[in-house]
């Protein structure tokens, strides 16, 4: 939300919609309704930022009616209730009818108007967040229950200050998860700051990250804050941690342990009030493995770990976001469509999607697209690449170097391939080594070594 705020103020008195005006004609536009009736057709005309609603009015409905009838026509409009007979009864039932606050009309109009930005700021915050769901993934919607598990964790996690790291391959919705843990925590009326750790080249993320002084390299022409600097009381969003490189993870540890850092090419120190939430689509312990990653800033970092798991892995979740895609879909193309066959679905289900809930959503939307007003086919459908010609457990471990992959990919073919093998035998191991065709002494081997595999990646 940029420049002025339009408010619709509904008071039928002269003398303080006057000073109201006069004293926040740098913050507000503001067109006035004496009564809740006038501000009923007003709001058939234009949509406000936000109404600022008398409670008591001198004719005509009064402000509970008025904010009751508002809700059944506009249920996403900001109403701000103000008051000159505060009492708890009237706070709560108007809180109930879903006013988004409930203020006294004199503390001061000062504070009043501080308040109202205050207010005003925090839905700017929030819509933004559900404009930004709708663009890139659609609201936050799942019926699986590792997804609903991880959601009524939010409230808990979001109230703490604890660093957060979220795991998780591209496209699961990482940027989103921490927006909404923001957005519930007590900092929502101070800036959500992302940056890309992987985006920038080295030269520049240091400047990007703490800010720069005027003249402090070529081309800083005048000082620069950065990232940390524009969070400052409330959350930054370090997305792709795993390719920071490794010199800007020791002043990064700084940052996390003393709250203060100073500019490029400045002495000063600045001190900062910021809870960092990080994300990788990288396995970071495998990174300290490698030596890539610092294991003191893992421990800084991961407080509160979170991990999103990729769509293959909750594809119950498919036919909801199917229908949630559809429908967006339908509604910014000014499109009809009749739906997907339950022979769509499940081809939609029996796909790996390896770009997640990007990938499904851009099918989604090309798909209806391209066969408007009519059901959806499993041969309207053009998936990038099916799950018979790669194994889905293969499909993570392409981008990686060769004998990386190779390996991993053996390790979990070996698991898999035990794991089923010993449930046909129930357990026996000498029937499944017949049945494999290896000796018995092998299996068991094979069987020790997944274990003790296991106990180091969760170790």
């Amino acid at each position: 939300m940029t420049g002025k705020f339009d408010l619709l103020l509904v008071d039928d008195d002269n003398e303080y919609v006057r000073d109201f005006i006069l004293l926040g004609q740098e913050v507000f536009n503001v067109s006035r309704s004496a009564t809740g009736e006038e501000a009923l057709e007003k709001l058939q005309k234009f949509e406000p930022d936000a109404v600022i609603l008398d409670l008591r009015l001198g004719s005509g409905i009064d402000g509970i009616e008025t904010l009751k009838r508002i809700r059944a026509r506009y249920a996403e409009l900001p109403v701000i209730m103000v008051t000159d007979y505060a009492s708890v009864e009237t706070a709560v039932e108007a809180i109930k009818l879903g006013a988004f606050h409930y203020t006294s009309k004199h503390p001061n109009m000062k504070a009043l108007h501080a308040i109202i930005r205050r207010e005003l700021r925090q839905m700017s915050w929030k819509s933004l967040f559900l404009n930004e769901t709708d663009k890139h993934f659609g609201k936050i919607v799942a019926s699986s229950t590792m997804m609903k598990n991880i959601f009524k964790t939010i409230p808990q996690i979001a109230k703490s200050n604890a660093n957060i790291l979220i795991q998780g391959e591209t496209g699961t919705g990482k940027e989103l998860l921490a927006t909404a843990i923001h957005l519930q925590s007590p900092r929502d009326q101070f800036p959500f700051v992302a940056i890309n750790c992987s985006a920038l080249p080295f030269h520049l993320l240091e400047s990007e990250l703490f800010g720069h002084e005027k003249g402090s390299f070529t081309g800083a022409i005048a000082r620069k804050k950065g990232k940390f600097e524009l969070a400052d009381g409330g959350t930054i969003f370090l997305d792709e941690i795993g390719d920071l490189h490794y010199n800007h993870q020791a002043k990064l540890l700084r940052v996390i342990e003393e709250q203060k850092f100073t500019r490029v090419g400045g002495e000063n120190e600045i001190n900062v009030n910021v809870r960092i939430i990080a994300a990788s689509n990288k396995n970071i312990k495998e990174e300290i493995k490698k030596g890539q990653f610092r294991k003191d800033l893992f421990y800084r970092l991961n407080t509160i770990p979170l991990k999103l798991p990729p769509l293959r892995e909750r594809k119950e979740d498919i036919p909801v976001l199917v229908n949630y895609f559809s429908n967006s879909a339908c509604s910014a193309n000014k499109l009809k469509s009749s739906g997907f066959t339950n022979q769509a679905i499940n081809k939609l289900i029996n796909y790996s999607w390896p770009g997640n809930i990007r990938e499904l959503k851009s099918l989604i939307e090309r798909t209806i697209i391209m066969h408007p007003d009519k059901k959806i086919h499993p041969e309207d459908i053009e998936l990038g690449q099916v799950t018979s010609d790669i194994p889905e457990f293969c499909e993570k471990y392409l981008r990686l170097p060769y004998t990386e992959a190779r390996n991993k990919i053996l390790a979990e073919f070996k698991k898999l391939y035990i794991a089923e093998l010993t449930r046909r035998n129930d357990g026996n191991i000498t029937k499944a080594a017949r049945e494999a065709q290896i000796p018995r002494s092998s299996l068991h081997r094979m069987m020790k070594e997944i274990v003790m595999n296991d106990k180091l990646d969760s170790g």
